[in-house]
C-alpha cells in the first residue's frame, strides 16, 4: 500500500540533494577567485548540468570515491577577450 509513495519520496530526495549540490557549485562559481574549485566526492550532479558546465568551458574532473579524490572544476579565465 505504502510502496509507491516511499518510493516517490526516495526519488524526491535523491532529486533534491542533486539540486541542492548543483545550486551550491553555482554560487561558489560566482564567488570563486583562484579559477579551480574542489568539491567532496561524494557530491552528484546530473549529466545535464555537468554538458552545461562544459559548454561554458568549464572543465570538470569527476570524482573518484574509491581514491577519494574530489571533483575538479577549472573555469575559464574571469577577464577573456571577446
Amino acid at each position: 500500500m505504502y510502496e509507491e509513495d516511499i518510493e516517490h519520496a526516495l526519488r524526491a530526495r535523491k532529486y533534491n540533494a542533486i539540486r541542492a549540490d548543483e545550486r551550491e557549485l553555482i554560487n561558489a562559481i560566482a564567488y570563486d577567485t583562484t579559477g579551480i574549485i574542489k568539491r567532496h566526492p561524494r557530491l552528484y550532479y546530473s549529466e545535464e548540468f555537468i554538458a552545461e558546465l562544459q559548454k561554458h568551458d568549464i572543465n570538470v574532473c569527476e570524482s573518484d570515491e574509491e581514491n577519494d579524490d574530489r571533483w575538479t572544476f577549472t573555469l575559464p579565465p574571469m577577464y577573456r577577450e571577446e
